[in-house]
């Protein structure tokens, strides 16, 4: 190969990588967002077309039949599904919302006793004589006290932020019922129409790239929650043998906080235990660090199960995935940074990144040998 052809095509490969790192970047979240309907729809449309596929063989209902029944039976399922959900956290919500004044009083009274027993320890050492426990103690004060705000406003501003987004929300749910209809009724069609557009390597490769994402994002979102249902169980249950009041919405929170990467149930359990132990709670302090203890346990003892070798990274991959997730996303980045990073690893596996990684070698053993002085 001539040289210049040779970096001719080392050129092209590298514009392509890179504006399809730009597309994927940039993009296709925007598009996804602007086509959320036909997103949703195509997503509802894997999952109800085994069912149509079911009617449609063993029942022999016509499969356009069978769709639009499905479809009314998911969207009804669904309807009823989120409307008792809503119901009984909108209860529950309220109920902790009229709660929240007293449970922040109390727990303002138990840090403060705490810091008190605190500051009496710290006196006794001749390096903390003059450390200020006020300043503590008054931004621990403004902390809880931003938590109660006033229910009128935040109740208005949600009524009319909601009707402002009605029509939209109306428009796009139509849009994504149909979508799903045709989705499925025209299965077939669709499918032909674009396998006779695109070429058969891109097809073949994209099928490649779907397994991986079905196998890697799919199984660990999937381990994860479940490991989050075990753990709010375990947490739940926990805190009402100890007698906290709304043990199943603080033991949610505290689930979800363990299905993140870094935080973990310590995060809650851990400064609730040391608080009530220097407020005088002995016994709920030592319930709460048995209970951080059975869940890390559960925790440890679930997590290679559910999640497996398969999708796993080594500790350092993990740490970078996460640190580079949050600093573009937050929080948000952390919980979305392992899987891409799982999916990133597959895909180097399965050789997506050959021709990227040969044309980077080529490029650099050619820049070492000319700069050579012989």
């Amino acid at each position: 190969m001539k040289r210049s052809t040779k970096y001719l095509k080392i050129f092209c490969n590298l514009i392509w990588a890179f504006a399809l790192l730009l597309i994927l970047v940039f993009l296709a979240p925007r598009l996804v967002v602007f086509f959320m309907p036909f997103v949703v729809g195509f997503i509802l449309s894997l999952i109800a077309n085994p069912l149509v596929r079911f009617l449609e063989k063993k029942i022999k209902i016509k499969r356009k039949y069978g769709t639009m029944l499905i479809i009314v039976f998911v969207i009804g399922l669904v309807v009823l599904l989120c409307y008792g959900i809503v119901m009984a956290l909108a209860v529950g919500f309220k109920g902790f919302m009229n709660y929240l004044p007293t449970m922040t009083a109390n727990a303002e009274a138990e840090i403060m006793a705490a810091i008190d027993r605190i500051e009496e320890v710290f006196r006794k050492v001749p390096v903390f004589e003059n450390f200020n426990v006020d300043k503590v103690q008054n931004s621990i004060t403004e902390a809880l006290g931003s938590l109660v705000v006033g229910e009128d406003g935040v109740t208005v501003t949600a009524i009319s932020g909601f009707a402002k987004s009605l029509p939209n929300m109306l428009v796009s749910g139509v849009v994504g019922f149909l979508a799903t209809y045709f989705f499925i009724a025209d299965r077939d069609k669709l499918t032909e129409m674009v396998s006779s557009r695109l070429p058969s390597s891109f097809q073949e490769r994209t099928m490649q790239m779907y397994g991986h994402i079905l196998k890697v994002v799919g199984g660990y979102f999937k381990a994860q929650f479940k490991i989050m249902g075990v753990i709010y169980i375990v947490i739940t249950i926990g805190l009402m043998l100890l007698k906290v009041n709304y043990a199943w919405l603080i033991g949610f929170g505290i689930a979800f906080l363990d299905m993140l990467p870094v935080f973990g149930t310590g995060t809650v359990l851990g400064p609730w235990a040391i608080v009530k132990f220097f407020s005088g709670n002995y016994l709920t302090a030592v319930g709460m660090v048995i209970l951080y203890l059975v869940s890390l346990l559960t925790h440890q003892l679930i997590q290679p199960k559910l999640i497996g070798e398969s999708v796993g990274m080594n500790p350092f991959a993990t740490m970078f995935f996460m640190y580079v997730g949050y600093q573009f996303y937050g929080v948000f980045g952390m919980i979305i940074a392992i899987p891409i990073g799982m999916l990133l690893i597959n895909f180097y596996k399965a050789g997506a990144f050959d021709t990227v990684i040969w044309c980077l070698k080529e490029i650099v053993s050619d820049f070492n040998e000319f700069r050579k002085i012989k």
